[in-house]
């Protein structure tokens, strides 16, 4: 079973989630040792994101997962993992905010989410277990948001910033620079995951984005050092999600 929290791996991640879409990536990926679970492909969704993992999934707790309903060999993927899979109440639509129902970031024990767009199960989850939640405008939570440590982020949308700032150490960085084909540009939560307690890797260069050197010297400051898994721009494939 998945031995710790969402997003926070204290030692190596040997199982992750994501789209499998980029060969190059999955093969890197591969080579550091770690076993691929695929997202899969929902017709509905726009496609840019519908190989997205963070618009399938949510990692809720060190227990529980939420999927949604149209996934179903993920959720047979996910339940060597977790003893809790919990099937969305709401079937997915192409259009925002219907196509965001899992889009929300859990860290430290603490949901950041925009509430109204989230599924009637989260919520329902977060009312039972009485979760602290973020409320923030963005849908697109998880995409956003770059979770560094249990206590800092980074991330370049301003109502997240204003949503945390005062109980986290938040960079906020300039937006774009990352590349998501078929609209403008990406997010860097979908372009980032920690590999270990000490490593944040990317899915390009981190080097190409304008505000590298302060991102790695956020990172450092929290004893966290940047990694670039593919020599190319960074690359948002609807982030990557440590499993165990």
């Amino acid at each position: 079973m998945s031995n710790f929290l969402p997003n926070l791996p204290f030692e190596d991640v040997k199982v992750v989630a994501m789209s499998t879409i980029n060969k190059e990536l999955c093969k890197r990926v591969g080579e550091l040792g770690i076993e691929i679970i695929p997202s899969e492909t929902p017709d509905k969704l726009h496609s840019f994101e519908k190989n997205h993992i963070d618009m399938q999934m949510l990692h809720y707790d060190k227990d529980t997962v939420f999927v949604l309903n149209e996934c179903n060999s993920l959720k047979i993927n996910l339940k060597r993992y977790f003893n809790d899979i919990i099937t969305v109440n709401s079937k997915i639509e192409r259009n925002y905010p219907n196509n965001v129902l899992l889009n929300a970031v859990s860290v430290n024990n603490k949901i950041i989410c925009n509430y109204d767009t989230i599924d009637s199960a989260v919520q329902k989850k977060i009312e039972e277990n009485r979760t602290f939640v973020y409320r923030v405008k963005q849908g697109y939570t998880k995409c956003s948001t770059c979770i560094v440590t249990e206590n800092s982020i980074i991330t370049s949308d301003k109502s997240i910033y204003k949503a945390i700032k005062n109980d986290f150490d938040v960079m906020l960085i300039k937006p774009g620079y990352i590349d998501l084909p078929g609209t403008n540009y990406g997010f860097i939560g979908g372009c980032s995951f920690k590999m270990n307690k000490s490593i944040l890797a990317f899915t390009g260069e981190i080097k190409n984005h304008p505000d590298y050197n302060c991102i790695k010297d956020f990172c450092r400051n929290h004893n966290v050092y940047t990694e670039s898994l593919l020599n190319r721009n960074l690359l948002d494939i609807g982030s990557i999600i440590p499993i165990a």
